[in-house]
């Protein structure tokens, strides 16, 4: 389940949850501005458990993700004519971590068919990083070597999330269509 931020309390309730799971891990805050799509995460009960913001990814060096990390430097993205995210405020309360990583997936994966989004561009947690990469299967190439950021070491990572779409069979975690799934819900 997951429901699109639109209203200002949508947006109080996904800055509470991302931002409670950062204080949590000792993150630094950073808000987002511009043209920005925003999920809240649901659990079976429909309660606000996670968060997921996506927004353009841009090719200029003066881009602030370019600035953190190089990903405009990356022969595969700098050579595409595809349309690329940066993936960002990835978060799920503690007490509901695990079990509902395959819905937040799902909606990154849904969100990019949708918009016909080829790949994703993300810093990874390292233990992030080891669920994608060896629980969850995903396409994801490193870039580089893990630094630190915001108060963890991250891993630049590149997510070929139509690789993911194309192939859903192969991910068998993968709520395939979350909207005719009734997934999304509405309050």
């Amino acid at each position: 389940m997951y429901k699109k931020v639109e209203t200002t309390e949508d947006l109080n309730i996904f800055d509470n949850i991302w931002m409670s799971c950062w204080v949590e891990k000792g993150f630094e805050m950073e808000f987002s501005h511009g043209e920005i799509d925003r999920y809240i995460i649901k659990n079976d009960e429909a309660q606000n458990i996670g968060t997921v913001e996506l927004k353009d990814y841009s090719l200029d060096e003066n881009n602030y993700m370019n600035l953190i990390y190089p990903f405009h430097k990356n022969n595969v993205i700098s050579t595409s004519t595809k349309r690329m995210v940066e993936i960002d405020k990835v978060a799920i309360l503690k007490e509901h971590r695990g079990k509902n990583l395959d819905r937040l997936l799902s909606v990154i994966v849904f969100h990019c068919k949708n918009n016909e989004i080829s790949y994703c561009i993300v810093l990874l947690e390292r233990l992030f990083y080891k669920a994608l990469k060896n629980v969850y299967k995903v396409p994801l190439y490193v870039d580089g070597e893990k630094f630190f950021y915001k108060g963890d070491l991250v891993v630049p990572a590149i997510i070929d999330v139509e690789r993911m779409y194309r192939n859903s069979e192969e991910y068998n975690w993968l709520i395939s269509d979350v909207q005719k799934a009734g997934l999304e819900v509405k309050i």
